[in-house]
């Protein structure tokens, strides 16, 4: 993501962005997690996510754009990664997940 969409840096200012930094990898697993809990929690997104979208928001003040751009990253690399499980369907099931994600995190900027 920070080297397709360099402006996303500006909210690790103090990460190393390296390839492989322990920054990286420890935000995302904080993505992986947050992913995670959205899965289990697909009837209620907004009330699953509601903290981490009013964190975002109101502390963080993330521009909601990067939610789409950091979505269409991980449906690029999962079918980098796994180009024989990702058929059209999984693709778009994964879009449709990520979208109502994407949705439920930029619910507390209105």
């Amino acid at each position: 993501m920070f080297l397709g969409f360099p402006t996303t840096k500006t909210y690790f200012p103090h990460f190393d962005l390296s390839h492989g930094s322990a920054q990286v990898q420890g935000h995302g697993k904080k993505v992986a997690e947050a992913l995670t809990t959205a899965v289990g929690h697909l009837d209620d997104l907004p009330g699953a996510l509601s903290a981490l979208s009013d964190l975002h928001a109101h502390k963080l003040r993330v521009d909601p754009v990067n939610f789409k751009l950091l979505s269409h990253c991980l449906l690029v690399t999962l079918a980098r990664h796994y180009p024989g499980d990702f058929s059209p369907a999984m693709q778009a099931a994964l879009d449709k997940f990520l979208s109502l994600v994407t949705a439920a995190l930029v619910s507390e900027y209105r």
